[in-house]
Parts: C-alpha cells; structure tokens; sequence
C-alpha cells in the first residue's frame, strides 16, 4: 500500500476525519464505464444509421473548422476545470483521424491540464475563490488520496473518475510535484484505451 502524504502546515484543514476512505472498486467501476457504454453504443448506433461517408464528412468538417489544436484546447480546458464535461466527448470525432496524431495530441492535453489542475490547488488556494473549489476536492478526495498515495491519482488517470477534481485534491494536500507528474502520463495509457475502443466501433 501506497504511504500516505505528508500535509504541509498551509494545507486545507481536513473536515473529513473518521470518514472511511477506502473504495468500492466494484461500484466506482459500474458507475464509472457506464457513461462509456451509453457513450460506445451511441456511437456505434450513429455511425451506422449515417454511413461511412457521411462520418467522414463529419470528421473532415471538424478538423477543418476546429483542427488539432481546437481539441487540444478542449481536452485541456475539461480537464483543468471542473466542469460538467468530459473530455472524452472528442474520441468520436478523433477516432477518424491519425492514431498517431491524436493518441498523443490527447493524451497531452490531458496530462497538461491535470497538472494544471494540481498547481490550482498547490499554489492558489489562497485565494478565497479558489480555496472554496479547492476545499470542496479536498474534502471529497483528499482523504483518499491520503489512504492510498500517487496510487489513487494514477488510477485516476485510467479510470472514469473526476480526474480534474482530483488533481485539484492532490494540489490541496502538498503532494509531491514529480509523483502528480509521474500520476498525469496515465493519461496517453487512458487516450491510448479509448481510442482503441471507439475504433472497434467504427
């Protein structure tokens, strides 16, 4: 088992002792890959019902209008704010064009706005607006993040959990910089997953 974090003097007080922090793997996951389901069959029943070409035309349309730096932004912002958005809203429209492209191009970005997320609550906490976002993470993550260490972040970074909101917990509770970092490349593994799974759908 991962070692807890040590706090730091300036941390968020914690409102959540004697709170259980361990996980019900098996509800997290339901919870979780059910979105994915919903989101992998709907996929599937579109570009079915519109046909090839016409999915095409779509990708084309995008990549012309937005292009890879308009997903790029998109996947940073959605996964440096907490926002009620996912960043997996793109892999539909990603999934059309180069894998080695976009596999890293996403992957990127949302490491990128993981560490974002992490330097929000290390270093502006402070700030009476951002202290109540960052406290509200805290108070839901932080205990687990504490119970398993880097271990729950990396995690994170795979599985359908509020990545963002975590990183912002992570932040919160002084963890160190290099295991966030380390913790954020899960995201290329995670890009790497879905992009595989919206291919099968094609």
């Amino acid at each position: 088992m991962a070692m807890p974090e040590k706090l730091s003097d300036n941390t968020i007080e914690d409102h959540s002792s004697g709170k259980d922090h361990h996980i019900n793997w098996k509800k997290a996951a339901l919870i979780g890959f059910i979105p994915l389901l919903v989101m992998l069959t709907s996929f599937f029943g579109v570009t079915r019902l519109i046909g090839e070409d016409t999915y095409n035309d779509v990708v084309y349309l995008v990549d012309e209008k937005f292009g890879i730096l308009g997903i790029f932004l998109y996947v940073y912002i959605v996964d440096t704010l907490i926002l009620p958005l996912s960043p997996d809203f793109v892999f539909p429209i990603a999934v059309g064009m180069n894998p080695f492209v976009m596999i890293p191009i996403i992957g990127g970005a949302s490491a990128l706005g993981g560490m974002t997320s992490y330097s929000i609550g290390r270093l502006l906490y402070k700030i009476p607006a951002i202290k109540k976002l960052t406290g509200k993470a805290y108070m839901k993550w932080g205990g687990y993040i504490q119970h398993y260490g880097v271990l729950f972040v990396m995690l994170a970074g795979i599985l359908p959990l509020p990545f963002s909101t975590i990183c912002v917990a992570a932040g919160a509770v002084q963890m160190d910089v290099r295991k966030v970092a380390l913790a954020c490349l899960t995201r290329f593994i995670r890009a790497a997953i879905y992009f595989a799974l919206f291919s099968l759908m094609l």
